[in-house]
């Protein structure tokens, strides 16, 4: 139903082929964010794919880049070759070539090219809230974009809240800039049907996410907490995070906190002192 980590044989491979990653993952300080899936890995800046890597058979790899994003050393490095699929640009390689195809300075031109782009606000502030949140105990933003084979919509991203020790549990969270028309009735319903999902699927989430955090607690990704295994245990909670625009926002969340008591609203203000 969900599947956000890697098979053993791929973890394997990831282990084998793709350790020079993590130093580079880390200069980044938060920005860079390597998010797990069964077959293949995404590298997101700023919430936007930078680039997709599919685990292939005979220890080759298939490397998907946007158009908009591609490095121009990469259109001269005579040791890749190209071809499209829709917006995208894809190499097959193999893993020999894994470090050279994606190296730092590769990845500072996707990133330069992606900070170049007019995004949306939601986006740089869902971005903010991961890197600030960077290394913390208490909480963990485990993921992004989140969805199942059962799931319609997207969670906007999904932590872990500590309850003792190396026990957690769900936290969904929901982003909006303060002046989004949606922020009302609308997203606190899509928040509760989101808890009301997980919760129907417990075990499923809960598998799902021990084994994700245990191999980017492997991989390095995850440096704090200290556990190397979590439990995750039931009592899935919910927040609407509210980034600026505090004036016009004010009296909707007045109203979402007396309408959805069991949901929090968080409301980020950008005051001069």
């Amino acid at each position: 139903m969900i599947s956000r980590y890697f098979s053993e044989e791929n973890f394997d491979r990831w282990r084998d082929d793709f350790q020079f990653l993590i130093k580079i993952f880390k200069s980044f300080r938060g920005e860079l964010e390597i998010s797990l899936r069964d077959n293949y890995f995404n590298l997101y800046f700023r919430g936007n794919n930078a680039a997709k890597v599919t685990f292939k058979p005979n220890e080759k790899y298939r490397i998907d880049i946007h158009e908009k994003f591609y490095p121009s050393s990469l259109e001269k490095d005579k040791r890749f070759s190209d071809t499209s699929s829709g917006n995208y640009r894809v190499i097959e390689t193999t893993s020999e070539l894994l470090h050279p195809l994606l190296q730092k300075n590769r990845l500072d031109e996707i990133y330069s090219r992606i900070k170049r782009e007019n995004y949306s606000e939601e986006l740089t502030f869902e971005q903010m809230l991961i890197t600030d949140n960077f290394d913390r105990d208490e909480l963990i933003l485990i993921d992004r974009q989140v969805t199942d084979t059962k799931l319609k919509r997207r969670m906007d991203l999904l932590a872990l809240k500590q309850t003792q020790g190396s026990q957690y549990r769900f936290l969904v969270l929901e982003v909006k800039m303060g002046n989004n028309p949606e922020l009302k009735d609308k997203v606190a319903n899509q928040v509760s049907s989101y808890i009301n999902h997980i919760d129907e699927n417990f075990l499923a989430y809960k598998s799902c996410y021990e084994k994700h955090y245990s191999q980017k607690k492997t991989m390095g990704i995850i440096t704090r907490p200290d556990w190397d295994t979590i439990e995750i245990v039931q009592g899935v909670q919910g927040m609407i995070v509210v980034g600026g625009y505090s004036v016009m926002a004010k009296e909707q969340i007045e109203i979402l906190n007396a309408s959805f008591p069991q949901l929090k609203v968080l409301s980020f203000e950008y005051r001069i002192a």
